[in-house]
């Protein structure tokens, strides 16, 4: 129980969840099934949701994230708790249909509404838009731009007040300190360089309401996802780095995580499915189950 409870504090990790509630857990389903193109977060502890996005992400799913409020449920104080920023170019008015089909193709980021990544981009290419492709393994350019709120209201929910436990940083169900309605105004933001859910670099940002550039250089070995994040305030959709026109294989222990996952979904869920569909339902399960198996033999990275 303890090394399972140390494990479930990391980002990524490898500890199977219980599968009793978490909103990212039918996407390992729907996901393999295509029938899911994105996830919601912002609105849940980020730990368990984004591991379970970075899994997929790492199985080669293109699989986008979104914002939520799921408003009073879980968001009791206010709409606007988890948001996604569309990126829609120089445009004088918001057509809501281009922001749909933005929001599907991940050419967005999400936050709190008080971090942003207002450009993201690896070689030039920005997320949701065309993959980066190289010939071979080599280096690619990361740029962004980012910027942090002045002030930021004090609680778990915006990684300026500490839990016990990591793995309710950003949650918004339950109260984990008393409400208040202090502000923490300046200090800085770690800002972390994300390839195939793993931390490779970091740079230091001001919370000082300006506009931040921030430049990285980073080796992609494989066919790569590459990401930006300020946990647990921000995180923006992945760029895709193809080397030599190999799909993405990041981790032959994500997609055993994934299968695992899926079985012990399977056993704690089916009861809540009817009778009459629950054959059908265990075809779709055998499928995934199936798929992650594949994906497995075809990683060749262990970790």
């Amino acid at each position: 129980q303890n090394s399972l409870a140390v494990a479930a504090e990391q980002l990524p990790n490898f500890a199977i969840a219980a599968m009793s509630g978490r909103g990212a857990m039918e996407g390992l389903v729907s996901v393999p099934e295509g029938v899911c193109d994105f996830i919601s977060a912002m609105d849940t502890p980020r730990v368990s949701e984004w591991n379970t996005w970075y899994h997929l992400l790492n199985c080669g799913f293109p699989l986008k994230l979104s914002g939520e409020t799921d408003f009073p449920c879980m968001s009791s104080r206010r709409v606007g708790q988890g948001r996604v920023y569309v990126q829609l170019g120089d445009v004088k008015r918001v057509d809501y249909s281009a922001w749909c089909l933005g929001l599907g193709k991940g050419q967005s980021y999400v936050s709190d509404g008080y971090a942003h990544a207002l450009s993201f981009a690896v070689n030039g290419h920005s997320a949701g838009r065309q993959d980066v492709e190289l010939a071979q393994t080599g280096l690619v350019q990361v740029t962004a731009d980012v910027a942090f709120a002045l002030a930021t209201p004090v609680g778990v929910a915006y990684g300026t007040l500490d839990p016990d436990s990591n793995r309710v940083a950003g949650d918004t169900v339950q109260l984990h300190a008393p409400r208040s309605l202090e502000y923490v105004k300046g200090g800085q933001r770690i800002v972390e360089l994300v390839v195939n859910g793993q931390k490779i670099s970091q740079q230091r940002v001001p919370a000082d309401g300006k506009v931040h550039q921030l430049k990285f250089e980073v080796e992609i070995a494989q066919s790569s996802w590459v990401a930006l994040r300020q946990f647990p305030q921000l995180h923006t959709n992945p760029v895709n780095v193809i080397v030599a026109e190999k799909p993405i294989r990041a981790s032959r222990r994500s997609a055993q995580w994934c299968l695992e996952s899926t079985r012990q979904l399977w056993k704690l869920r089916h009861q809540y499915i009817r009778p009459e569909e629950r054959d059908e339902a265990w075809l779709a399960y055998e499928r995934s189950i199936k798929q992650y198996m594949k994906i497995m033999n075809e990683s060749a990275n262990r970790d």
